[in-house]
């Protein structure tokens, strides 16, 4: 190989999870120019070492000596590339390397004067690296004819003079090492990593950047407080560093005391505030933070000044001298895209909640909506119907947006964020009443590509066949707010559609929605059930659910008029859809519990009701209790028909009946339940009388 332009070093131990994917983003860079890659191992035995084997140039065993500096040096010393790169096993390389190829090939007059580059390490809060990160500008990079060498037993660098360095800010190793650091399995980093911290601090008690460290490492630890307000007390000396490391110590003095609920937050944030007032940390960090804090507290006015000056320092922080700045001095905690798309959307659902829509549009000017999360995507349909419903703006653009972003072919989210969608637009459809307009017609956009957008439209009909129209095209009934459906029946639409059979789940699915306005469902029940089904198995079946979902939502206790009426009905659906759905045989008394419970029920109350008519009040009863025994869940439907039987109050025994049931229950209590004489007793005509009341038959 010819001489190398680039020496990429590693240290690694037990690393199998990320290794391989490391070494596999270098591949890129080691074709572009000559490199040759040298590994330390410190002790793996799962198998990394052989990984290893198959890439590197040179791979060593070096025993570990808590001193991550020494480990690193000892890969430097067996260097021979122009340039030394740094990285660790849980790090990779981003495919863009224009700007590293650059600083590599020396032929600007940058690239020629810089000695060491920082590289944009981008920690993200998950292994699936999706979701919020946190970018940190670190030295990475060192000219090998500079003579330096790493320093610090942990979080070990080089020291180079500012004017020698470049930050190559779109040259990003994206690391998931902090994954877990704070639970149980990185329990034994994050101790390794506080002991070496504390052994830094015992020797340099008043080293800023140590104390910065100590608490960002330590955040969790009991001993934490003590080192925060060390390291307060230090910046506000003035030593040297203090406004490099002053930003991030105050910010997390915010931060922690806003964790921990501590007295004195406002008075952290107003120190932020005085001492670092242009600081990005402070613009941007403190104000998320405080935007937070106010956002759990529910008080939503409070939000809104930190969250416009969180958008503000934001939207500074893009300008190419400030970015390069921000990156040579401070890491931010809620700097990253996805902070910002949820400022974006709280913000504006705070705006909405505090009587301030009008602001909504700016806020949400230049959105990113293919990065938005699930939750972002749900609260964000929230704010659009509540724009749309509190104001007479153009909502249309906004809706239209999202439902493109959320619906893009490909997108591993798609599912999860159109349920998302689903689930907080149909809270548009509940009827309450707008100042403007109504909530769901933010969903007119959509006709012919949402289901919301389809029951938007429904909404409009003014003629069932136009309702039809609209409903032939809903391909997932789960998905259409019951409002729509309602409305369509109200109008006369047949239902269930004539050759767009629905299976029963999906019936029961929709009748089942319709439970919330119990006029609405009983209105619908009645009208269906006065339908002649005969022949249309959809149309009874329909029935079917309507009355099996009016009898569990009914109030029976409440008494209402409409109970009885409502039970009869039941009895009449349940007969007519039991009978036609099983054979005679199945409906034996013996082969009843071979039915679903609510079936049982349907067909006990069918045969009671064939009772009553007949004049047989105690078979009405006895098949009411028998039906309960079936399904306890319909305890109250059988005792409101046992009590508001009409029939049954004639029959209601008298008193001499009442006393000469006591005394006979009472003269069986006296024997064991297996003395011939309670069989005897039980076979005399004055037990058949009163049998009814003494067995428990009677209401």
């Amino acid at each position: 190989m010819s001489q190398p332009v680039l020496t990429i070093g590693m240290i690694f131990k037990d690393d199998i999870r990320s290794l391989e994917r490391c070494l596999a983003a270098l591949e890129p860079l080691r074709r572009a120019v000559p490199c040759e890659l040298i590994m330390a191992d410190t002790g793996s035995t799962d198998g990394s070492r052989e990984v290893a084997s198959r890439q590197a140039d040179i791979l060593f065993d070096f025993p570990w000596v808590d001193d991550f500096a020494a480990a690193r040096n000892v890969v430097m010393d067996r260097a021979s590339g122009t340039w030394f790169l740094s990285l660790d096993a849980d790090e990779y390389l981003d495919g863009d390397i224009q700007e590293l190829l650059r600083l590599l090939d020396g032929k600007d007059a940058l690239s020629r004067r810089a000695t060491f580059a920082k590289l944009i390490i981008r920690n993200y809060i998950g292994y699936d690296m999706a979701g919020g990160y946190s970018d940190l500008a670190l030295q990475r990079l060192v000219r090998m004819s500079s003579g330096q060498r790493f320093e610090g037993r942990i979080h070990e660098t080089w020291h180079p003079r500012p004017e020698d360095t470049t930050v190559l800010l779109r040259c990003i190793l994206h690391h998931d090492g902090y994954v877990g650091l704070d639970g149980e399995q990185g329990r034994a980093k994050r101790e390794r990593n506080l002991r070496l911290l504390r052994g830094e601090l015992e020797r340099e008690p008043d080293n800023l950047t140590r104390l910065v460290q100590y608490i960002e490492s330590g955040r969790n630890e009991p001993d934490i407080l003590p080192h925060l307000e060390r390291a307060v007390a230090l910046v506000k000396e003035k030593p040297q560093g203090w406004e490099l490391a002053g930003p991030s110590i105050f910010r997390y003095a915010v931060s922690i005391a806003e964790e921990r609920k501590l007295p004195g937050l406002e008075d952290r944030v107003r120190e932020a505030r005085e001492w670092f007032p242009d600081a990005y940390c402070t613009r941007i960090d403190v104000n998320y933070l405080m935007f937070s804090h106010y956002w759990e507290a529910g008080d939503f006015a409070a939000c809104i000044p930190y969250g416009r000056e969180y958008l503000a320092a934001y939207a500074d922080s893009f300008s190419s001298e400030a970015e390069r700045d921000l990156a040579q001095k401070e890491a931010l905690l809620c700097g990253a895209p996805n902070h910002h798309r949820n400022m974006k959307v709280f913000l504006s659902a705070a705006l909405l909640w505090s009587g301030a829509p009008e602001e909504i549009p700016a806020v949400l000017e230049g959105l990113d909506y293919p990065g938005l999360s699930v939750p972002q995507t749900g609260l964000l349909t929230e704010v659009l119907f509540g724009l749309h419903a509190g104001s007479e703006r153009d909502t249309a653009p906004f809706i239209r947006a999202l439902w493109a972003a959320i619906s893009e072919p490909g997108e591993d989210r798609t599912g999860e964020r159109k349920a998302a969608f689903l689930k907080a637009g149909g809270k548009a459809f509940s009827g309450q009443a707008a100042p403007f307009r109504p909530a769901w017609e933010v969903f007119l956009p959509l006709v012919g590509e949402c289901v919301l957008g389809d029951a938007a439209a429904i909404l409009r009909c003014e003629s069932p066949e136009e309702a039809a129209g609209l409903l032939e095209a809903v391909e997932r009934w789960d998905g259409l707010p019951a409002a729509a459906l309602v409305h369509a029946l109200k109008l006369g639409t047949v239902f269930p559609l004539p050759g767009r059979p629905l299976n029963l789940e999906e019936l029961d699915g929709l009748a089942s929605r319709l439970a919330g306005n119990w006029e609405e469902l009983y209105g619908i029940l009645c009208q269906a059930a006065s339908d002649d089904y005969a022949g249309s198995w959809q149309t009874l079946a329909w029935a079917h659910c309507l009355a099996g979902t009016a009898v569990r939502t009914f109030s029976w206790k409440d008494g209402a008029q409409e109970g009885m009426e409502l039970a009869r009905i039941f009895a009449r659906v349940e007969k007519d859809f039991i009978t036609g759905c099983y054979a005679p045989e199945m409906l034996r008394e013996g082969n009843l519990c071979i039915l679903p419970p609510m079936h049982r029920v349907g067909w006990y109350c069918a045969q009671a009701f064939n009772d009553l008519e007949a004049g047989d009040a105690m078979g009405f009863v006895r098949l009411l209790r028998a039906g309960l025994a079936s399904c306890e869940s319909m305890k109250d439907m059988a005792e409101f028909l046992a009590e508001r039987t009409p029939e049954l109050q004639a029959q209601l025994p008298g008193a001499e009946l009442r006393v000469m049931a006591e005394k006979i229950r009472m003269l069986l209590a006296a024997y064991p339940e297996n003395d011939p004489a309670v069989a005897a007793i039980k076979q005399s005509p004055a037990y058949q009388r009163v049998a009814y009341l003494i067995e428990g038959n009677q209401p």
